[in-house]
């Protein structure tokens, strides 16, 4: 199967999974007042945020080097990860007041978020088998999950906190099975010196930072939201953010989910095509995001009142902006993807704090309404692409030095 039709299974399962993530939403927008909406919204992103921090790292690292990995030390490495980032959230839903406002909301999604272990393990396992089918569906499977839990909230006329604990009950049969095939790969790896707790904790951190990182920038806008415009507001930058995170799966499929392990093996053992492979991926990402905004923006309006219901065409102008903003975004994906050896993902993760920093000030001193938000996304994916890019162009590993 050559790599076009593996991008191909791949981009179909991704587009499966963001069509039932919008079904989610569409449902849940049309059922649920504006603001519990929005407060389901910045509930979820937290969780999300919260969770790949915990997990994605040290998911990483054993694509990376399985064999060094032992559970017991593992799971006290994710143990730690989880605590920071619920402490990280308590602190931050407390400073904003959310924590007081919906505090039955943000605790019943803590389930949810341990469960994404499982979710995650399951990813890994697939990515290093090389079983395009797997990683291309695992992620529909947890959609379609998602899907039927709100269904069956919405059918029963369930309250909003029943939608994270029935997702959590749903997803603990996947996530099971996720853990049992991490196990049995790792089974089948030779017999080497284990990594210390410690030692798993200092190789996960860059890349659970420079994950949390990735995801906060599609969903960082909903959480800072929720404290500078309100809940109704959060709830149509959710669902126009929603449209753009189904466009994004396209080089995130590709170069996050399908290439990833090979990205892992490049860089050790032929770091020239690696950064080949970055450059013009990124180019060609940045033509198509150009191609979909330009094809999409003209019915922006159409789109958020169709799908999502008449009160959200005000958001109609924040969309229009996401629209412009495709090609940088979709070109620092893919370009930020390939930075995968341990000394760039240093730098990665450095890169991309300073363009949270930059989405954050932008955010709350870029301007009023949602124009500060914009203006925050467009100069952080700036950063990033042209950081990216240096880093890819300019820095050599040891190996290729000598």
């Amino acid at each position: 199967m050559t790599l076009w039709r593996q991008s191909g299974t791949v981009w179909f399962g991704a587009v499966a999974a963001a069509g039932l993530a919008l079904f989610t939403q569409i449902l849940l927008a049309r059922n649920l007042d504006d603001e519990t909406f929005g407060a389901l919204s910045n509930a979820y992103a937290i969780a999300m945020l919260v969770a790949t921090f915990a997990f994605q790292g040290l998911g990483e690292v054993a694509l990376r080097n399985l064999a060094a990995i032992d559970v017991g030390r593992c799971v006290a490495a994710a143990g730690s990860l989880l605590l920071v980032g619920l402490i990280v959230s308590t602190v931050w839903t407390t400073w904003t007041g959310e924590a007081g406002s919906t505090p039955g909301l943000l605790l019943a999604f803590v389930p949810f978020v341990i469960v994404h272990a499982g979710l995650t393990a399951g990813m890994i396992s697939f990515q290093l088998d090389r079983r395009n089918i797997g990683i291309a569906f695992w992620p529909a499977g947890f959609q379609a999950t998602r899907l039927a839990v709100v269904g069956l909230v919405i059918g029963a006329g369930g309250a909003v906190i029943a939608v994270p604990i029935g997702w959590f009950a749903a997803l603990t049969p996947l996530a099971w099975i996720g853990l049992r095939r991490l196990r049995a790969a790792k089974a089948g790896t030779d017999r080497v010196a284990t990594t210390s707790t410690a030692g798993l904790l200092r190789a996960a951190l860059p890349f659970s930072a420079t994950r949390l990182l990735e995801f906060a920038e599609i969903q960082l806008p909903v959480v800072l939201a929720m404290p500078l415009l309100g809940a109704a507001e959060t709830g149509r930058i959710a669902a126009c953010l929603a449209i753009v995170q189904g466009l994004l799966l396209l080089p995130i499929s590709i170069f996050q989910r399908l290439l990833r392990a090979r990205f892992h093996d490049w860089s050790r053992a032929d770091p020239a095509t690696l950064r080949r492979t970055g450059l013009l991926g990124a180019a060609a990402m940045a033509l198509a995001g150009a191609a979909l905004g330009l094809a999409i923006r003209p019915f922006a309006s159409t789109i958020l009142g169709a799908v999502f219901g008449g009160p959200f065409t005000a958001a109609t102008g924040f969309l229009g902006s996401m629209l412009w903003l495709l090609p940088i975004w979709f070109a620092s994906i893919a370009i930020n993807a390939t930075l995968v050896s341990p000394r760039l993902a240093d730098l990665r993760f450095g890169c991309q704090a300073v363009g949270i920093v930059i989405l954050v000030g932008g955010s709350f001193f870029g301007g009023s309404g949602t124009d500060g938000i914009v203006t925050g996304m467009f100069a952080s994916q700036t950063f990033l692409l042209l950081s990216g890019i240096l880093l890819v162009t300019v820095w050599r590993s040891p190996a290729a030095r000598t």
